[in-house]
Formats: structure tokens, C-alpha cells, sequence
């Protein structure tokens, strides 16, 4: 399903009377805790704190209503209050820009009325906590790699030296072709080193797209929160297997944009 704090339905209107609303950035159970002296949305001296209903509290700060949000600012700071929370406690992040009137209706247009969609999903994250692993290769090593694994490639590439760009049309176009593929492969092949490397405390992925030509992979992985110094200490160590070859980065905790459920 896509859940409510996914779309967020209930607390994407924008207030139309007053000068202040109250801005609503994940769900997390009444129990968790917020983190204190974060960055609010828009003021910074307003703190974030909850508004609780039963055993469910939204993260939520006052905000002024007299300038439109979206700036590069507030969309930093909504980011860096749920990836603090996540740290912590499970959350359940809420789309950006999502502003209601009051306290009491964030009780009640968002938390009353999806409070059993929004206790299942916590229930499916619990236990977890986001990180993003991205890699690059260095100084084109995976290129190289591929000219020396593949005869077909090393051959072709050097049937066409010393031939002019008109004549070798053909031959280039086949040899990119080719490149491109064992490229994609090589992706993969690393990618699943990754995860095989981390799988004891990983217990989902969620590939991303790479653009740039040195990009080896982008990928999301749900860790269990208990087994996160073990997650790590497996990323270092393929990282150091990888000196000089590929460059990996580890970015979290954040919160778990990549494993909401969808329809």
C-alpha cells in the first residue's frame, strides 16, 4: 500500500486563517524521543517537539505562514529533523511541506484517522534504521578492468588506433556498445559484493540509479539497528578490500524514504 504519511493526506493543507500553523514532519510512537536544539522548518528558534495520540506522536514545530515554504533551507532542515529522530527511534516520514492549524488537528485530521495504517508500517521498520552506500570508481579502474577481461573489447579497441573517426564509425559505435554493457555488469557484480559483504545485518535493499560514467552504485539498506556497528565495520572493510579502485561513501542514519510501502 502507499501509506498516508507517504501521500501526506490530512496534513498537506496549508492554513488559511492565522499567521502560524504547525508543521508536521514524521510519525514515530509516543514512547520515542526527539532530539533536542533541532533546527525547525522556517524558525529555528521554534523547537520541534510531538503531539501525541495514544501510542502515536507526530514530530511537529510552529512555523510562520507569511512567506511560502520550499526554500533550500527549509527542505534541509525538514530532512536533518528526521534523519536526527531516526537516529534514535523509528519514524515514518511526512511529505515536505505538510502544515496544519493546530495541535488538535494534528491529533485529529492526521493521527485519529490513520493511526492503524501508520502503527503498521512503524511495526515494519521497527527495529531499523536507513543508510545509503554509494561508490565510484577511481581513476576509471573499472574501465580498465574491462579492456583487460574482455578479449573481444581489448581487440576491437585496438583495431581501432590510428583509424580516423569517419572510417571507424561503425567499429566505435560497437565498441561503446560493448563497453557500456560490461560496464552494467560490473555494476552489478560489485553491487552484489556489497550486499553479500553486509547481509548479516541488512535486511532489505533498494537500488538507485547512478548517472555519471565513474558511478559504480547508489543503494539504500535497511540495517537493523542492533547490528549497526557490525554493518559498518562490513562496509570499512570492503572499503579498504577496494582501496584504489573504488571509493565508497556510507551516508546516515537517515530516515526510511526508501522503504515505505507502496502499492
Amino acid at each position: 500500500m502507499t501509506t498516508d504519511a507517504q501521500r501526506g493526506q490530512g496534513a498537506a493543507a496549508v492554513p488559511t486563517e492565522g499567521t502560524r500553523g504547525f508543521y508536521v514532519y514524521g510519525i514515530l510512537r509516543s514512547s520515542g524521543a526527539v532530539p533536542g536544539d533541532l533546527a525547525s522548518v522556517g524558525d529555528e528558534e521554534t523547537p520541534v517537539r510531538t503531539a501525541s495520540h495514544g501510542d502515536l506522536a507526530a514530530a511537529i514545530s510552529e512555523v510562520h505562514l507569511n512567506r511560502p515554504l520550499g526554500t533550500r533551507d527549509d527542505l534541509l532542515a525538514h530532512e536533518h529533523v528526521l534523519d536526527a529522530i531516526a537516529a534514535e527511534t523509528t519514524v515514518l516520514p511526512i511529505r515536505f511541506g505538510a502544515v496544519v492549524n493546530s495541535v488538535d488537528a494534528v491529533v485529529d485530521e492526521l493521527l485519529a484517522p490513520n493511526a492503524e495504517s501508520f502503527e503498521a508500517v512503524l511495526s515494519q521498520l521497527d527495529g531499523t534504521i536507513q543508510f545509503a552506500v554509494r561508490g565510484r570508481y577511481l581513476d576509471s579502474a573499472h574501465i580498465r578492468e574491462i579492456v583487460a577481461e574482455d578479449p573481444a573489447i581489448r581487440e576491437l579497441r585496438e583495431s581501432l588506433r590510428g583509424v580516423s573517426p569517419d572510417a571507424g564509425y561503425d567499429a566505435r559505435l560497437k565498441l561503446g556498445e560493448m563497453v557500456s554493457n560490461a560496464v552494467t555488469e560490473k555494476r552489478a557484480l560489485d553491487l552484489q559484493q556489497l550486499v553479500d559483504a553486509v547481509s548479516g545485518s541488512v535486511v532489505a535493499t533498494s537500488e538507485r540509479s547512478v548517472g555519471g560514467e565513474d558511478d559504480a552504485f547508489d543503494v539504500a539498506m535497511l540495517v537493523e539497528r542492533e547490528r549497526r556497528e557490525e554493518f559498518e565495520a562490513s562496509v570499512d572493510a570492503l572499503g579498504d578490500q577496494w582501496s584504489g579502485r573504488v571509493q565508497l561513501r556510507l551516508v546516515g542514519p537517515l530516515a526510511p524514504y526508501d522503504f515505505l510501502p507502496e502499492e
